[in-house]
């Protein structure tokens, strides 16, 4: 009885240490968090981009800056809403953050929308039904 006490105690051990090495790996290296694009206003004023980040729930992140790629050049953001740069922010149950990116006035047809995370830059191409 007592050999069967102590291997039931070895089996959790091992499980409990299984566990822990696979969150830290986890935690390590997260799920890299993605971008998608509902839409994007362009007005005399300003170049808006409303998307969504997706990211792994519990888990905390940071965006440093966001880039609009158009053909012959680039725009870094003014502004966001919805987390604030450089600042860092902790993801919800649902893993999903709406933001609001503004970028100064432009003429041309954006191409890409990049975003510079943490743990490197996460892109999503501009589609034609994006406007």
């Amino acid at each position: 009885m007592k050999r069967l006490y102590y291997l039931i105690i070895l089996v959790v051990m091992l499980v409990a240490g299984a566990a822990q090495s696979h969150a830290q790996v986890l935690a390590a290296t997260g799920r890299p968090l993605s971008l998608k694009i509902d839409s994007i206003s362009q007005r005399a004023d300003l170049t808006r981009v409303y998307c969504r980040i997706i990211g792994k729930p519990h888990t905390s992140d940071r965006i440093d800056g966001a880039v609009l790629e158009l053909k012959g050049g680039k725009v870094k953001a003014t502004d966001i809403d919805g987390v604030d740069f450089k600042r860092y922010f902790q993801w919800e149950d649902d893993g999903v953050i709406v933001l609001e990116i503004d970028f100064p006035p432009i003429k041309k047809k954006p191409t890409w929308v990049t975003l510079k995370t943490l743990r490197g830059e996460v892109s999503q191409e501009v589609k034609t039904t994006d406007y």
